[in-house]
């Protein structure tokens, strides 16, 4: 019995949903660097705050949303009818750069915000490398879903 197939209410459904979690898991890898980077440069204190929220915010919105991205990438695979499938090459890079991307935020981005808190040497550095990274990855993830190549 087929729940959903690409076009129908539930297929959209997931789509949207799969949409507005990347926002909520992107966003902030792209922005706070910017943001924090101009704000070490006006006021440390504010920076060290900023990066103390944005830290326990990655931790339980944004890496849980980066989750939601991957469950609901996999739930539309599943429910396009074989319009899309697993085996696709569009797809499987898609997987591979969304747990790269995951890597990133787990292991650089959401460290180097800790460390940019407490005033750690280098921390700056390895949070604009990590979003420089992450957000260009993203890019790659969004031009393999709007072209599906070998799809």
């Amino acid at each position: 019995m087929l729940l959903a197939r690409v076009g129908s209410g539930v297929y959209d459904t997931l789509l949207v949903l799969h949409i507005l979690s990347i926002l909520v898991a992107f966003a902030p890898a792209i922005v706070h660097p910017l943001t924090g980077t101009q704000l070490l440069r006006q006021d440390q204190g504010a920076a060290r705050r900023f990066f103390s929220v944005s830290s326990a915010n990655g931790r339980t919105v944004y890496l849980p949303a980066l989750g939601l991205v991957g469950l609901l990438g996999f739930a539309l695979v599943g429910a396009s009818d074989k319009a899309y499938e697993f085996k696709d090459p569009w797809v499987g890079i898609a997987i591979v750069l969304w747990v790269a991307i995951a890597g990133i935020v787990s292991a650089v981005i959401l460290p180097a915000e800790r460390g940019s808190a407490t005033g750690e040497a280098g921390a700056e550095k390895k949070l604009q490398l990590g979003g420089s990274i992450a957000s260009v990855l993203l890019i790659v993830v969004v031009i393999l879903m709007v072209v599906k190549p070998g799809g």
